[in-house]
């Protein structure tokens, strides 16, 4: 039993690292199959189809936001929004991919409708804890900005998920002035 849950492991984490470095339309079978060693049947068996593996990689997406929200729980708002950026930048150091956000978004069409959903409740997850962190933080005087904490949250996370990207053109450093930016906005 533990050699199926090493390899569904595996497979699930090679998914994830071929659709943050180049897209869900260039995940495949073939290549999971070849680089672990193992027949496509057996990523067959644990996922039917390439629809189910990848609705399993956002699934794990969000169980790791998740994980991330409850061990930064107790910090102050700067520390929390630190803590989320920095988690954010390590895309960048990690072969210079991007966020499951930005490689849905980007692949919106051409994913499965129920990766979609599923990308989308992602997002909305993330959204939502930003907008509470904005809007707490402001009414306790740790951020200042104008207008709704939800607009924010959305200039933000847009920020941040298109700032990846564009890292990839022209470099860590203007990902890092985007961040930089953010700060100052917010500061009180």
């Amino acid at each position: 039993m533990k050699a199926r849950t090493d390899t569904k492991e595996k497979i699930v984490g090679l998914a994830t690292d071929i659709i943050l470095a180049g897209g869900y339309p260039s995940l495949s079978y073939q290549q999971i199959s070849s680089k672990l060693g193992i027949k496509n049947a057996a990523i067959h068996y644990h996922y039917p189809n390439k629809e189910d593996l990848g609705i399993e990689v956002i699934r794990q997406e969000v169980e790791r936001f998740e994980n991330f929200m409850a061990a930064i729980s107790g910090l102050e708002h700067w520390e929390k929004l630190e803590a989320f950026m920095f988690n954010y930048r390590k895309y960048l150091e990690n072969q210079n991919r991007i966020c499951m956000i930005g490689a849905s978004a980007s692949d919106y069409n051409e994913i499965p409708a129920l990766m979609q959903t599923a990308a989308t409740d992602y997002f909305k997850i993330i959204k939502n804890w930003f907008t509470d962190l904005l809007e707490s933080g402001r009414r306790e005087n740790a951020f200042s900005f104008r207008g709704e904490a939800s607009h924010k949250a959305s200039l933000i996370t847009s920020a941040m998920a298109g700032g990846l990207q564009h890292a990839r053109l022209i470099g860590n450093d203007h990902y890092d002035a985007i961040i930089s930016q953010i700060k100052l906005e917010l500061q009180v």
